[in-house]
């Protein structure tokens, strides 16, 4: 055997390499002597590559596979678990991107791989565009509409928040709420605001809320940040689901100049997180201020209208009809008398013409009296018998007659 050893091999590891008998590396030499040249490269220990991603693929391991190319080759490359749980967006197949990481070769399969620490995107001129495109998919489709916003409650008795457990952003929007109203309950649902994973831990933490039936508003943000480090809040998915989320949505993401997809797609976009705390709620000293106005408006205003109604009474008061009643009734005496006066004349003159009436009608009853007509000499013939007035002779065949003169009768019997 012969024993052979490349000055630049020197370079690299003290172990020798041994040739076969027929002078030949063998494949496991071949492939650890590609590595250590590989991963002995200063440059390629630490090298930043600008490509399109290809291929991409999300095992359930939680690495991540994919290929970047240019239009003249191409690398395999792959996300470690741990570091894909740190990236600032989601890669997607498209994306041009540049990747911080190193070259490894594994033996095993023969394959040169670029292993993957970060990724961001190919400049902010890359960035802006995937943002502008998505922002101008979403407007077409309703999703910015000021006429889908809802209001927020005035007074909400029970507020969602969803950020980070982690860091100030939490405590600080829970400090404002206590101090300008305490009268709220928070209901804090904790998701991962940065990351590869974090847009769809946001979605979760957005259906998870829309479930709870008395929230009266939701809070979504995280602090400030790289527009790689807000990513998430750019994702499509999370963006729609702000749209159809049932509650009043407010945004609170970065500082005041950071402008993501969500604050589009919210009923209310705050600058920062505490400026959204602030905007949920009332102020308790300004609402106790407000109702100490409005307490003496109130106040004022009853006193108004007793004022105002004491003038009337005192009004009424003075009114001739309540100070001399008489006056009043003095007319309304001499009405009643004149009325009075007529009515016994009506009556009286009545009275007259039906005495009147009365006497003419007896004399004429008594013109028509029999008895009267008896007065005068004539007398009524009967039969004794059943009584009968007998006007004619040929009337009767009795023989028994009774005669009624005026003071008496004469019984006769006819021949």
């Amino acid at each position: 055997m012969t024993l052979f050893q490349s000055d630049d091999e020197q370079n690299f590891s003290d172990e020798s390499i041994f040739l076969g008998e027929n002078g030949a590396f063998s494949v496991a030499q071949l492939a650890r002597q590609i590595k250590r040249v590989l991963e002995s490269d200063a440059i390629l220990c630490d090298i930043a590559v600008e490509g399109e991603i290809s291929g991409f693929k999300l095992h359930s391991s939680g690495h991540c596979y994919f290929t970047m190319k240019d239009d003249q080759a191409q690398v395999r490359a792959v996300i470690w678990r741990k570091s894909a749980a740190n990236l600032p967006f989601r890669p997607k197949n498209g994306d041009r991107v540049v990747a911080l990481g190193r070259v490894e070769f594994y033996a095993q399969r023969g394959e040169v791989s670029f292993l993957v620490d970060n990724l961001r995107f190919a400049g902010q001129g890359a960035l802006a565009e995937a943002f502008e495109a998505l922002k101008l998919q979403l407007a077409n489709d309703g999703l910015f509409d000021s006429s889908r916003k809802k209001p927020l409650p005035a007074l909400p008795k029970r507020i969602g928040i969803i950020t980070s457990p982690t860091g100030a952003v939490i405590q600080d929007m829970l400090t404002i709420l206590r101090r300008r109203w305490p009268l709220s309950r928070v209901l804090f649902i904790p998701a991962k605001v940065q990351g590869f994973d974090a847009a769809d831990d946001l979605v979760r933490a957005l259906n998870w809320a829309a479930a709870i039936d008395d929230l009266d508003v939701v809070i979504l943000g995280r602090g400030g940040g790289s527009a790689e480090d807000l990513w998430a809040f750019n994702d499509e998915l999370l963006a729609r689901t702000a749209a159809s989320f049932p509650h009043p949505l407010v945004s609170a993401v970065g500082h005041e100049t950071d402008w993501t997809m969500l604050d589009f797609v919210a009923d209310l976009r705050a600058p920062t997180p505490s400026a959204a705390a602030e905007l949920v709620v009332p102020n308790c000293r300004e609402v106790r201020a407000g109702l100490g106005i409005l307490r003496e408006r109130m106040r004022n205003a009853v006193e108004g209208e007793v004022q105002m109604a004491r003038q009337r009474l005192d009004s009424l008061r003075s009114r001739r009809v309540l100070t001399q009643p008489q006056e009043r009734l003095l007319p309304l005496r001499e009405r009643v008398a004149l009325r009075r006066h007529q009515a016994r004349e009506t009556v009286r003159q009545r009275v007259k013409i039906e005495a009147q009436n009365v006497r003419t009608r007896r004399a004429q009853l008594l013109a028509l009296d029999p008895n009267r007509v008896l007065e005068r000499g004539y007398a009524l013939v009967s039969q004794t018998r059943n009584g009968r007035l007998v006007s004619s002779a040929q009337e009767t065949t009795e023989p028994d007659l009774t005669i009624t003169l005026r003071d008496g009768t004469l019984n006769v019997t006819r021949n």
